[in-house]
């Protein structure tokens, strides 16, 4: 097990957990007799094999709410269950996720965060209405071609960008749920597709949104609460037709496919004043010299504590100083796999942090810093290239 305390928390209202009569019986709160069973025997099998859950979520408010996830996801199928959750586990340990999660963006992307978001523009946005985390997605702006030029010829490094954005998400939620004393364990998703046309599915698109797709799908189930696209062209039913066969059909089932007229269901669902200024909202506007996960940073910038290395490292973002011309960040303090940092003197030596695949050394990255950085009498910390903006929470 993890070593997580049950929790008393119920699902806010407007979520399937809380719609008692239409949940199936599959969620906390409301299990079915035979659902209850079946995670009986699950929770069983984690402790009978020693299975550690916190080798398959990084942050947990509940053992019983984890393990719902990939039931549901299996339709509460035991066998498919056991196995999905020994492939994520294997995966995450291929994937060296606590490690990944010491790295800034940047240092796995390569390039600075301002100039991704230009060509791959997205944010995490506040909160809709039932606490959701809000994220926006403006897929009809994605330029894939240049993505792949700026991340080094391949799509390697957006497939680990795009693992630390679900870390990132998780801790978002786990954090929202203490806050609001709710279970919040999924996100919505804003997808807008103005301007996109059958060329837009292009290799390149195919083969980096299907990828992210099966990664969200299969190594973090039960995470998307609903999709809404908006802006759709009249073009888009066979654009649908193509990139429907990449969601599962229970993911499928979540989205909501709007054209220009999507102000009231976006009003409904997610409520105007959770909504920026170009979405129908009253909440200032989205920018893409808005850095993409600047809110989360300031969430946990603020009580970071020094045992949380994934706190540590969203405070050291949160207090930079932001320039439109700042190199790429390097992180010099961390100590590598199975060491303990002594901090012997401030002149100690401090070992290399060991890098997940794909990820920049930071040997890279000072190279990249070398050539990427322009003159400047007294040069500003770097933030990605983005605007210092503050926030009220």
């Amino acid at each position: 097990m993890s070593g997580a305390a049950e929790i008393d928390f119920n699902y806010p209202e407007g979520t399937p957990g809380a719609d008692f009569k239409n949940n199936g019986g599959a969620y906390l709160r409301n299990l079915s007799e035979p659902n209850k069973a079946v995670l009986a025997e699950i929770q069983q099998w984690v402790k009978t094999d020693s299975i550690n859950l916190n080798d398959l979520c990084s942050y947990i408010l509940s053992d019983s709410l984890l393990l719902l996830r990939y039931l549901r996801a299996n339709k509460f199928n035991a066998k498919k269950t056991k196995k999905h959750i020994l492939k994520v586990i294997e995966w995450r340990k291929l994937q060296n996720i606590t490690e990944l999660m010491k790295f800034t963006p940047e240092q796995i992307l390569g390039v600075k965060l301002s100039d991704l978001i230009e060509k791959f523009p997205h944010w995490h946005y506040g909160y809709e209405k039932t606490g959701r985390p809000l994220l926006f997605k403006v897929q009809g702006e994605f330029d894939m071609k240049a993505i792949k030029a700026l991340c080094g010829g391949n799509f390697e490094r957006m497939f680990k960008y795009h693992i630390w954005e679900q870390e990132l998400i998780g801790r978002v939620c786990y954090e929202q749920s203490l806050r609001s004393r709710t279970i919040i364990e999924t996100i919505t998703v804003v997808l807008d597709v103005k301007g996109m046309t059958l060329s837009t599915l292009s290799s390149d698109f195919r083969t980096m949104m299907s990828a992210l797709i099966k990664i969200d799908q299969e190594m973090y189930p039960e995470t998307l609460g609903k999709m809404l696209i908006v802006n759709a062209p009249s073009v888009f039913p066979m654009i649908w037709g193509i990139m429907k066969p990449w969601f599962d059909p229970i993911t499928a089932a979540k989205v909501t496919i709007q054209g220009t007229e999507y102000k009231k269901v976006l009003h409904e669902q997610i409520g105007v004043t959770n909504l920026p200024s170009n979405y129908a909202g009253t909440r200032g506007t989205l920018s893409k010299e808005m850095h993409p996960y600047e809110e989360a940073m300031g969430m946990f910038g603020a009580p970071a504590a020094a045992s949380d290395p994934s706190a540590a490292v969203a405070a050291d973002l949160l207090v930079m100083k932001i320039s439109g011309d700042a190199p790429v960040t390097v992180f010099t303090g961390l100590t590598s796999a199975g060491e303990d940092s002594d901090n012997e003197g401030e002149n100690a030596e401090v070992p290399d942090p060991v890098m997940p695949e794909g990820c920049l050394t930071p040997g890279q990255v000072a190279e990249l810093e070398a050539s990427t950085s322009t003159e400047s009498a007294s040069p500003a910390p770097a933030t990605g290239g983005f605007k210092q903006r503050e926030f009220i929470y």
